[in-house]
């Protein structure tokens, strides 16, 4: 009973970190308009705006910090490969989860903590970003990055239940389907 509790609980969280990439995919299309507006308004109709480049810095940045979470998901972090490559699956699964709770989960946490105290500090102050005359609030997209990383830290605690549960039980808590590439729960 409690295995399956955990499998819900692990499928709830990938599949939201599925449901995100999936949505924050359409930011990419915000970024390519506002910066195709910027050139074509720049060297076109020589008359460059003054908030294009901040809105693209900010939708790039939400872009990144939104999608923290699914790349960890997909695999798709860097990690330095010369020796993790030629371990087995057990001591892949021993390395990902000592690291996880000695490195990753701290400066989670850390960047939970400091990112929504810097977000209510810009709502509570009406700090603007200062980078161009636009001078845009920066409060939404200081808790847009600290809802990432809230995002990245639930996707990091699914993956350490899925490398526990392959250490304790020798199975793999979901099921690689080759033939489709996708992931299903067992």
């Amino acid at each position: 009973m409690i295995t399956n509790i955990i499998k819900k609980i692990v499928a709830g969280i990938d599949k939201m970190s599925d449901l995100m990439g999936h949505i924050v995919k359409y930011l990419i299309l915000v970024l390519i308009f506002v910066l195709c507006y910027e050139v074509i308004s720049r060297y076109v109709f020589d008359k460059p705006t003054i908030w294009a480049m901040e809105t693209s810095k900010m939708v790039f940045g939400a872009i990144g910090s939104l999608c923290w979470g699914y790349t960890l998901k997909i695999g798709g972090h860097v990690r330095v490969d010369l020796f993790y490559t030629l371990f087995s699956k057990k001591w892949k699964a021993i390395v990902d989860v000592a690291l996880t709770i000695l490195l990753l989960i701290p400066i989670e946490i850390i960047l939970i903590y400091t990112g929504f105290k810097w977000a209510f500090f810009a709502l509570r102050v009406n700090e603007r970003m200062v980078d161009s005359s636009w001078l845009p609030p920066s409060a939404p997209f200081r808790f847009v990055l600290a809802i990432g990383f809230t995002l990245f830290f639930i996707q990091t605690i699914a993956e350490i239940i899925k490398d526990l549960y392959f250490l304790i039980t020798k199975e793999s808590l979901i099921e690689v389907d080759e033939t489709n590439t996708k992931e299903v729960l067992i």
